[in-house]
Protein backbone atom coordinates (compact mmCIF):
# COMPACT_ATOMS: atom_id res chain seq x y z
CA UNK A 1 0.00 0.00 0.00
CA UNK A 2 1.03 3.67 -0.17
CA UNK A 3 3.48 5.58 2.22
CA UNK A 4 0.63 7.84 2.61
CA UNK A 5 -1.05 5.73 5.09
CA UNK A 6 -0.81 6.80 8.79
CA UNK A 7 -1.04 4.97 11.69
CA UNK A 8 -4.11 5.47 14.08
CA UNK A 9 -4.24 4.74 17.95
CA UNK A 10 -8.01 6.46 18.17
CA UNK A 11 -10.81 6.57 16.52
CA UNK A 12 -14.36 7.27 16.07
CA UNK A 13 -17.52 4.67 15.70
CA UNK A 14 -19.77 7.67 14.70
CA UNK A 15 -21.47 8.20 11.54
CA UNK A 16 -20.00 12.01 10.64
CA UNK A 17 -21.23 12.18 6.99
CA UNK A 18 -21.13 15.28 6.01
CA UNK A 19 -21.90 14.70 2.13
CA UNK A 20 -21.19 17.86 -0.60
CA UNK A 21 -17.76 18.79 0.47
CA UNK A 22 -14.08 18.88 -0.64
CA UNK A 23 -12.78 19.21 3.04
CA UNK A 24 -11.93 15.42 5.35
CA UNK A 25 -14.40 14.25 6.98
CA UNK A 26 -12.30 13.24 9.95
CA UNK A 27 -9.20 13.83 11.63
CA UNK A 28 -7.88 10.41 11.10
CA UNK A 29 -7.79 11.13 7.34
CA UNK A 30 -7.32 14.86 6.59
CA UNK A 31 -3.68 13.91 6.28
CA UNK A 32 -4.11 11.38 3.69
CA UNK A 33 -4.75 12.26 0.35
CA UNK A 34 -4.89 8.95 -2.04
CA UNK A 35 -8.52 7.80 -2.25
CA UNK A 36 -8.87 3.80 -3.15
CA UNK A 37 -12.10 2.10 -5.05
CA UNK A 38 -12.25 -0.68 -2.63
CA UNK A 39 -14.75 -3.43 -3.31
CA UNK A 40 -17.69 -3.30 -1.26
CA UNK A 41 -17.73 -6.60 -0.31
CA UNK A 42 -14.09 -6.58 1.28
CA UNK A 43 -15.04 -3.86 3.80
CA UNK A 44 -16.83 -5.14 6.78
CA UNK A 45 -18.84 -2.83 8.79
CA UNK A 46 -19.10 -4.48 12.48
CA UNK A 47 -21.32 -1.28 14.10
CA UNK A 48 -24.70 -0.67 13.63
CA UNK A 49 -25.98 2.31 11.83
CA UNK A 50 -28.65 4.40 13.23
CA UNK A 51 -29.79 6.16 9.38
CA UNK A 52 -31.40 9.04 8.60
CA UNK A 53 -33.38 8.14 5.08
CA UNK A 54 -33.32 11.64 4.08
CA UNK A 55 -29.79 11.22 3.94
CA UNK A 56 -29.45 7.58 2.62
CA UNK A 57 -31.57 9.73 -0.24
CA UNK A 58 -30.10 12.30 -0.65
CA UNK A 59 -26.58 10.80 -1.56
CA UNK A 60 -28.13 8.33 -3.57
CA UNK A 61 -29.85 10.81 -5.79
CA UNK A 62 -26.71 12.61 -5.37
CA UNK A 63 -25.09 9.40 -7.41
CA UNK A 64 -27.41 8.48 -9.55
CA UNK A 65 -27.63 12.12 -11.09
CA UNK A 66 -24.44 12.94 -10.70
CA UNK A 67 -21.07 11.88 -9.82
CA UNK A 68 -20.20 9.58 -6.85
CA UNK A 69 -16.72 11.68 -6.85
CA UNK A 70 -18.99 14.80 -5.55
CA UNK A 71 -18.71 12.54 -2.16
CA UNK A 72 -16.18 12.46 0.84
CA UNK A 73 -14.70 9.06 0.82
CA UNK A 74 -15.29 7.05 4.09
CA UNK A 75 -12.67 6.49 6.39
CA UNK A 76 -11.61 2.26 6.31
CA UNK A 77 -9.42 1.02 9.15
CA UNK A 78 -6.94 -1.19 7.21
CA UNK A 79 -5.04 -4.28 8.52
CA UNK A 80 -2.58 -6.25 6.80
CA UNK A 81 -2.03 -9.53 9.41
CA UNK A 82 2.29 -9.83 9.23
CA UNK A 83 1.68 -13.53 9.04
CA UNK A 84 -0.49 -14.36 5.89
CA UNK A 85 -0.30 -10.52 4.48
CA UNK A 86 -4.40 -11.10 3.91
CA UNK A 87 -5.95 -7.15 3.97
CA UNK A 88 -8.48 -6.64 6.34
CA UNK A 89 -10.83 -3.31 5.97
CA UNK A 90 -12.99 -2.05 8.60
CA UNK A 91 -15.99 1.16 8.22
CA UNK A 92 -16.73 2.46 11.56
CA UNK A 93 -18.29 5.48 9.96
CA UNK A 94 -19.50 6.72 6.87
CA UNK A 95 -22.92 4.62 7.18
CA UNK A 96 -25.15 7.09 4.59
CA UNK A 97 -22.54 6.83 2.22
CA UNK A 98 -21.91 3.40 2.61
CA UNK A 99 -25.90 2.48 2.61
CA UNK A 100 -26.42 4.43 -0.06
CA UNK A 101 -23.99 2.29 -2.23
CA UNK A 102 -25.14 -0.63 -0.89
CA UNK A 103 -28.82 -0.09 -2.16
CA UNK A 104 -27.54 0.86 -5.46
CA UNK A 105 -25.81 -2.61 -5.52
CA UNK A 106 -22.73 -0.35 -6.33
CA UNK A 107 -19.45 -2.80 -6.50
CA UNK A 108 -17.15 -0.41 -4.68
CA UNK A 109 -16.74 2.82 -2.66
CA UNK A 110 -14.55 5.35 -2.73
CA UNK A 111 -12.49 5.07 0.68
CA UNK A 112 -9.29 6.10 2.58
CA UNK A 113 -6.92 3.78 4.29
CA UNK A 114 -6.09 4.28 7.74
CA UNK A 115 -3.58 1.73 8.58
CA UNK A 116 -4.01 0.23 11.95
CA UNK A 117 -2.22 -2.63 14.24
CA UNK A 118 -3.53 -5.53 15.87
CA UNK A 119 -3.45 -3.75 19.27
CA UNK A 120 -6.27 -0.93 18.17
CA UNK A 121 -8.46 -3.47 16.19
CA UNK A 122 -8.64 -5.02 19.97
CA UNK A 123 -9.65 -1.63 21.46
CA UNK A 124 -12.03 -0.75 18.78
CA UNK A 125 -13.84 -4.13 19.18
CA UNK A 126 -13.09 -5.30 23.00
CA UNK A 127 -15.05 -8.69 23.28
CA UNK A 128 -16.26 -8.92 20.01
CA UNK A 129 -12.55 -9.03 18.69
CA UNK A 130 -11.54 -12.03 16.19
CA UNK A 131 -8.72 -13.80 15.31
CA UNK A 132 -7.49 -12.14 11.93
CA UNK A 133 -5.20 -14.43 10.48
Amino acid sequence: MSSSLISTSNGSPACGDHHFTSEPTSIHSALIEEIHDIPMKDISRPLPSTLDETKVESIIETIQTMNSDRLPPIDVLWYEAPNSGNNYYFAMGGCHRWEAHKRLNLPTIRAKLIQTTLNDLKVYFGSSFFNLQ
